[in-house]
């Protein structure tokens, strides 16, 4: 019986046999050592990438390039590597500083916002500045005072944008709250000159209107014009009187404030008082004219009955 041809002889099997079991063994120390330098030579550039990352507060670079080397450094074959031991200290004082970094980072970053914060603050806080300073002006108008308002709302829109940086911020929470307070005098400046507006161009111009009537009825000859300047000036003094009574009721600061009328300086207090007192007064003059244009028409209608009966 014939056997199978083999292409390679009868004793090389069991050679390569013995060479691929040589190769599956353990390996020599050299071997491991030349292992242990090739790790080596793999893991310290990530620590020096690490450290750079660290230096530009980049923690979490760093962190995924340690990860890297630990695995690395963790193979037993690095004990062996005379750079071994020098890496895993270093490895393990780096990883000590990524708490650190990242804290660093934080308050760097927390910092930076806040800077940013002031700086829009500031700038919020110069327009209700200009504006509030308007108000020390003559002849202020009313538009003045609004855009101090719309000003103080746009500068608490800003505080609102930094509101979590209250709490984070010692510093800055101390002066937001200063800033809403300076924000809470210039809004109560600004009332304050609208409530002065609002009088002067209500009770004070009634006032001023009823002294121009009465002044143009005592020069009046003509009885029945002169009696309806009169009733037209009493009903603006009692206008003036009551419309003045109810802006103080709505705001009593108002009472004692100094304004302007005519270019003397009073208070709403006087002006409410004196057209009080002129509107009496006036009604006194109003119903003897009206005693006098009865007596006349009286006077006139008998005539008149006295001429159709002759």
């Amino acid at each position: 019986m014939r056997t199978a041809y083999s292409p390679f002889p009868s004793w090389l099997a069991p050679l390569l046999l013995g060479v691929l079991l040589a190769a599956c063994g353990p390996k020599s120390l050299k071997e491991r050592t030349r292992h242990g330098e090739k790790l080596s030579d793999e893991a310290a550039p990530l620590l020096d990438g690490a450290e750079r990352d660290l230096s530009k507060l980049d923690a979490a670079g760093a962190e995924e390039k340690l990860k890297e080397a630990q695995e690395l450094l963790s193979h037993p074959d690095i004990g062996l590597s005379p750079e071994g031991e020098m890496l895993q200290s270093r490895l393990s004082e780096l990883q000590a500083r990524l708490a650190p970094t990242r804290a660093e980072k934080a308050q760097k970053d927390l910092d930076a916002a806040v800077e940013r914060q002031r700086d829009r603050l500031m700038q919020a806080m110069a327009e209700v500045t200009t504006t509030l300073e308007a108000l020390e002006g003559k002849d202020v108008t009313r538009p003045q005072t609004e855009a101090v308002l719309k000003a103080v709302d746009r500068t608490r829109e800003r505080l609102k944008e930094g509101k979590s940086l209250e709490a984070k911020s010692d510093d800055y929470g101390a002066s937001a709250r200063r800033t809403e307070q300076r924000l809470e005098q210039a809004a109560a400046k600004a009332r304050s000159v609208q409530q002065v507006l609002d009088f002067v161009s209500g009770p004070a111009t009634a006032r001023q209107e009823a002294e121009a009537l009465v002044k143009q009825a005592k020069a009046e000859k003509d009885p029945d014009k002169q009696l309806t300047l009169y009733t037209d000036a009493r009903a603006r003094f009692q206008r003036c009187g009551d419309t003045a009574k109810q802006l103080i009721a709505k705001a009593p600061e108002l009472e004692k404030s100094p304004i302007q009328v005519e270019g003397q300086t009073t208070t709403p207090k006087a002006v409410a008082s004196s057209c009080g007192t002129k509107a009496d007064s006036l009604q006194k003059t109003v119903a003897k004219l009206e005693q006098a244009k009865a007596a006349r028409e009286k006077k006139k209608a008998a005539s008149a009955a006295k001429a159709k009966k002759g």
